[in-house]
C-alpha cells in the first residue's frame, strides 16, 4: 500500500506533502497505519493506540497540525468500525449454539464432494510436517476479466511457522504467510452445479453463499477428524481453519466448533477479534 496516496487524500500539494514525509511523527504515524491494514482487520486497541500517538505539536503547527487533525478523525471513524465488528460476544456460547449441517439433497451432495476434496487434497500434500490447514472461497478473474469462483486449500509446514515465530515472535496465523496459501481448487463443475440448485446468484447472494460453504466445509471436516484423518497422516490432530482473507470472530467460532479450543492459541484468537478475559489476564500477571 502507498500511504502517501492516503495523505495526498487530505488536500497536500506535492511538496507539502514531500516535507510531511520527512516529519519523524508522520513516518510513525504511517507505520501504524500500515500495520493496521495489514494485520487481517481493524481492532479497536490498535486505534485506540494510534490516536495516541498523533497529537500535534501545537496550534500553530501549520500542515502538521491540520493532517493530524484530520488523521485523528479518520482513525477515530476507524476505531468505531472496529468496534462495531468486534463487538464482546461469549466464545463458548456461540460454540455450543453453532450447528453447522446440510439442509437438503444438494447440500449432502456438495458437502459430500467437499470432503473427498479435502481429504484427497491433503493426501496430495509433498510434506509431513503439516501443521495448519485452511478452506477458503474467493473470486478470481482471468486474463479476459472473466470472473471464477473458487473454493481453495492452504497449508502450514512446522519449518515455515518456526520461521514466522521467529521473524514476528509470535505463532503466524495468517495464510498469507503459510507455506502454500493456495494449494488446490475444488473441481468447477460440482461447485457450479451446486450453486445452481441452490439458485445462488453471487452478485446478489454472495455474503449468503459464502458461509453456506463455509458451514458445509466445517461438517465435513468435523466428519473428517472424527475418523482422525489427519492423526493417520501426520501423527496429530491438525487443525483446519475455514474462512478468507481476514478472520473474524465468526472465524474462531468455526474453527473452535470443528477443531477444539486447544489447539488455537492467544495470538489466533486476537487475530478474531477476541481479547482474553479479566480472569485470563489476572492469572497471565500472576505467573
Amino acid at each position: 500500500m502507498d500511504l502517501s496516496k492516503l495523505l495526498g487524500q487530505f488536500g497536500l500539494d506535492a511538496d507539502s506533502l514531500q516535507d510531511m514525509m520527512q516529519d519523524p511523527k508522520v513516518q510513525t504515524m504511517m507505520n501504524k497505519i500500515s500495520g493496521i491494514m495489514t494485520q487481517g482487520g481493524i481492532m479497536p486497541g490498535d486505534v485506540e493506540d494510534l490516536v495516541g500517538e498523533i497529537e500535534p505539536d501545537g496550534e500553530d503547527g501549520g500542515d502538521s497540525t491540520d493532517i493530524f487533525g484530520k488523521m485523528q478523525d479518520l482513525m477515530g471513524d476507524m476505531g468505531d468500525l472496529g468496534n462495531y465488528l468486534y463487538e464482546e460476544i461469549d466464545l463458548d456460547e456461540e460454540v455450543a449454539a453453532y450447528d453447522p449441517q446440510p439442509e437438503d439433497a444438494a447440500d449432502r451432495k456438495f458437502m459430500a464432494v467437499l470432503k473427498e476434496w479435502i481429504a484427497q487434497t491433503v493426501r496430495e500434500i509433498p510434506a509431513q510436517d503439516v501443521c495448519m490447514l485452511e478452506i477458503g472461497y474467493h473470486e478470481a478473474f482471468d486474463a479476459e476479466d472473466q470472473v471464477h469462483y473458487e473454493i481453495w486449500l492452504a497449508y502450514n509446514t512446522e519449518e515455515t511457522a518456526a520461521k514466522n515465530r521467529e521473524r514476528f515472535g509470535q505463532e503466524v496465523w495468517n495464510w498469507i504467510n503459510w507455506t502454500d496459501n493456495q494449494f488446490r481448487l475444488v473441481p468447477d463443475e460440482p461447485f457450479a452445479a451446486w450453486r445452481e440448485a441452490q439458485g445462488y446468484d453471487e452478485a446478489n447472494d454472495g455474503d449468503e453463499m459464502i458461509q453456506r460453504i463455509y458451514d458445509l466445509a466445517a461438517a465435513a471436516v468435523i466428519e473428517l477428524h472424527k475418523e482422525r484423518f489427519t492423526e493417520q497422516l501426520f501423527g496429530r490432530k491438525v487443525p483446519v481453519i475455514i474462512e478468507g482473507y481476514e478472520y473474524y470472530q465468526k472465524t474462531a467460532i468455526r474453527a473452535v466448533k470443528v477443531n477444539g479450543e486447544e489447539l488455537f492459541d492467544a495470538a489466533f484468537f486476537s487475530d478474531c477479534g477476541f481479547e482474553p478475559d479479566d480472569e485470563d489476564e489476572t492469572a497471565d500477571d500472576e505467573a
